[in-house]
């Protein structure tokens, strides 16, 4: 992952003040996925920002409400703090605040919420989507957020922003990947499902059939792609390779409960363990096959290298 510019700052409760020398545009949110419809969020402060020469926040938590009021431990995301890092850049964000979601915070009223959260970090405009909520939603919403702001700063409603007739969701691309669905996760982020950490030691079976992977060790609570092989891009030492990445247990080689996920990256044949690794998702091709012997898994590889590699020479 590409070295974030945008300046990270971890918030606690309540916000000591003056953490950002001037006034802000602020957006609100928690922006799993940096989506389209968050993109078309943030493009909308970031048109203010400029307009008024004003530095660009987005506030997110670091971990989503869920986990906290319904103790979903195995709650998954689309990005890691990085990953969101890495897209708000691109974004044009100046400044990525995260305030820790503890129960504490959970229990604050809407009132508290804006008087020592967001009025402490002095914003000229709060820009947030139709649906957000700080606090109970009958209260906490932004039909009721004017009152609560009491004229110490502006308010932009954001529209819902739709796809095929649906809002576009965290959840629908949760499901898309987790479907297999590459294309339709593609479509919904406006950019490919990405899936970065460090290349692990494997069982360097690969090698033994000529296909040698790099092994992706990933940070937990990701939404990990539907079982099976796919057609994926994969970055290694600051270069892109086009790859074949499998997701699966290794059935054929031993009945592993753990899930890998191991990318064969086209041209590329180096010993890169410890090294940062990103893959990038675009096409599910096969399920995962538990074959006879060896030679029968060496040859699906070939056919799916075949394939993987027709398919990259159509649509680079």
């Amino acid at each position: 992952m590409k070295e974030s510019i945008v300046k990270i700052i971890h918030l606690t409760y309540p916000v000591k003040e003056n953490l950002i020398p001037s006034k802000i545009v602020l957006a609100l949110g928690f922006f799993d996925g940096v989506h389209l419809g968050h993109q078309h969020l943030i493009s909308v402060a970031r048109d203010v920002a400029k307009r008024k020469s004003l530095p660009l926040a987005v506030m997110t938590f670091d971990r989503h409400p869920k986990e906290v009021y319904e103790k979903k431990a195995n709650f998954a995301y689309i990005d890691s703090l990085d990953e969101k890092a890495f897209k708000m850049q691109q974004l044009g964000v100046d400044y990525l605040l995260v305030a820790a979601f503890t129960k504490r915070f959970s229990e604050l009223s809407a009132q508290e919420f804006v008087d020592n959260m967001i009025v402490k970090l002095r914003p000229d405009t709060v820009v947030a989507g139709f649906d957000y909520t700080y606090g109970p939603k009958d209260v906490a919403n932004m039909k009721n957020l004017p009152k609560f702001a009491q004229g110490r700063f502006n308010i932009i409603d954001v529209p819902k922003q739709t796809f095929d007739g649906k809002k576009i969701g965290s959840t629908e691309i949760k499901r898309a990947v987790r479907d297999g669905n590459m294309e339709l996760a593609y479509e919904l982020l406006g950019s490919h499902y990405v899936m970065s950490g460090t290349i692990g030691r494997g069982l360097r079976n690969g090698h033994k059939l000529g296909f040698p992977t790099a092994n992706l060790v990933w940070k937990n609570k990701k939404v990990i792609p539907k079982i099976g092989v796919y057609a994926t891009k994969t970055k290694i030492g600051g270069k892109w390779y086009d790859s074949m990445t499998s997701v699966g247990y290794n059935v054929t080689l031993n009945q592993s409960r753990r899930i890998y996920i191991e990318s064969n990256l086209f041209g590329f044949n180096k010993e890169a363990y410890g090294q940062k690794m990103i893959i990038k998702w675009y096409k599910y091709t096969r399920g995962e096959i538990k074959f006879s012997g060896l030679q029968a898994l060496k040859d699906q590889l070939k056919r799916d290298q075949k394939q993987i590699k027709a398919y990259f020479a159509k649509n680079n």
